[in-house]
């Protein structure tokens, strides 16, 4: 079957729009900010860890078979399920959902009404999110999709406005490592977690415009891969280099948002800084929609029908609401850590799904991932776990900031190959044994 480039750009445009949430734009302009003159190093990082290892999930998931458990399969049949019910918490109820309800108050609410309090933004949002969750409607639909052009439409404004009129001279670097740091701020888009599930999305519309070989799929998928890492690639760069033109107006301990905020300000003025205000708001709704209504759904096919949509739809919307009153800038702190032990793990299973053809036992991806989510989880323990845990642990932390490619922010990757294939040669060799 001849691949139809018309599909390619299509499907490629959906794969973008899904991956461009709302909630990422507060991203690469805060690099900006943080790198100023060495911004391009930051947003390396940035786009090595997303797009790159969504897209690239996204594809060897398609490669394995398109399913959303796929990843992670080879070590257990049920861990690929558990692994695709934790990423759905993460990118659903728990962290990036809640962030959608606190980036429209402090985008687009407190800009206009400071005097109106956080839980009475989040109560009419997910008050929204839940009737439209529970109520399917087109017009979500049909709003959605004159968000995403409006916003990138706004950004092209904002990027021109600063290339005619460039800053004479960007900010300093506050970064020791700009592309480690860039690196693990991409985990915070947690794009990487939702792969096989867009993966999923990506074959069924592949497999109704006909494409129905698996050669034809990696094929056609591949293309559509491309597209969309070039479009969000583009999107970052353009949002990160004028992050770094108005650096010096902002500091070191600024936020997010305010830095976002700001910088649309700046460039755009108070109307451009309200329209942005108003499409980023309209977006994380449907966003928050569509990953709510993803969760109930996932959930309760897991359960097989056991447990009701509504009912899990309604848990989800109050936890939301729960957590988006603690704001942005806490959200995004509690999620670090929780990021730092399951994006490595999500990442060395994406690396060994590509050579999976190749690899012949199971237990090479068991080591991988013990070892991946080791480093992290050890981390984490000495930043965030009680005085004698941290007493403990802090030794081997310090331990893994010396590892190779650290400087990177890949201090997890030797210690994964290296498990991976003392794995690969136990299983080698008790093979022979048993012969």
């Amino acid at each position: 079957m001849k691949i139809k480039m018309n599909d390619i750009l299509i499907t490629g445009l959906a794969l973008f729009a899904i991956f461009f949430g709302a909630g990422n734009l507060i991203f690469p302009p805060y690099l900006g900010v943080l790198s100023g003159q060495d911004w391009w190093k930051a947003i390396g990082g940035f786009l090595t860890s997303d797009p790159f290892f969504p897209i690239l999930g996204v594809l060897v998931t398609i490669y394995l078979g398109g399913q959303a458990d796929d990843l992670g399969k080879r070590i257990h049949p049920k861990f690929g399920l558990v692994l695709a019910g934790i990423a759905i918490l993460l990118i659903g109820p728990l962290f990036s959902v809640p962030r959608t309800g606190a980036t429209t108050h402090e985008i687009f609410i407190q800009s206009l009404w400071p005097q109106i309090p956080i839980w009475v933004t989040s109560l009419i949002f997910f008050g929204l999110t839940a009737y439209l969750a529970l109520n399917p409607s087109k017009v979500i639909d049909n709003i959605g999709k004159y968000l995403t052009p409006a916003i990138l439409l706004i950004i092209l404004i904002l990027v021109i406005t600063i290339w005619l009129n460039p800053s004479p001279t960007l900010g300093r670097n506050h970064l020791e490592h700009p592309f480690a740091y860039g690196f693990k701020e991409g985990y915070q888009t947690m794009d990487a977690l939702g792969a096989s599930l867009m993966a999923s999305i990506v074959m069924n519309d592949l497999k109704n415009r006909g494409y129905q070989k698996g050669a034809h799929q990696i094929k056609a998928g591949t293309l559509v891969g491309i597209v969309a890492f070039i479009l969000l690639a583009l999107v970052y760069l353009a949002l990160a280099y004028a992050g770094a033109n108005v650096s010096t107006a902002f500091s070191f301990n600024d936020g997010r948002t305010d830095v976002f905020n700001g910088m649309v300000t700046i460039i755009l003025g108070n109307g451009g800084q309200l329209l942005m205000g108003i499409c980023v708001a309209l977006a994380c709704l449907t966003t928050a929609i569509g990953l709510t209504s993803a969760c109930s759904n996932f959930f309760h096919d897991a359960s097989n029908g056991r447990w009701s949509y509504q009912v899990i739809c309604l848990i989800c919307v109050t936890v939301e609401f729960i957590i988006s009153l603690i704001g942005t800038q806490q959200i995004i702190v509690i999620a670090s850590s929780v990021l730092n032990v399951i994006y490595p793990i999500v990442m060395i299973l994406i690396l060994l799904s590509v050579f999976d053809r190749w690899i012949t036992y199971d237990l090479t991806y068991t080591g991988g991932v013990i070892a991946a989510g080791s480093v992290g989880l050890v981390q984490v323990l000495a930043n965030h776990a009680p005085s004698a845990v941290q007493e403990l642990v802090q030794p081997l932390a310090d331990w893994t900031y010396h590892l190779p490619l650290s400087h990177l922010g890949l201090e997890w990757l030797t210690p994964a190959i290296g498990l991976a294939l003392m794995a690969s040669a136990f299983s080698y060799f008790n093979q022979r044994l048993q012969y």
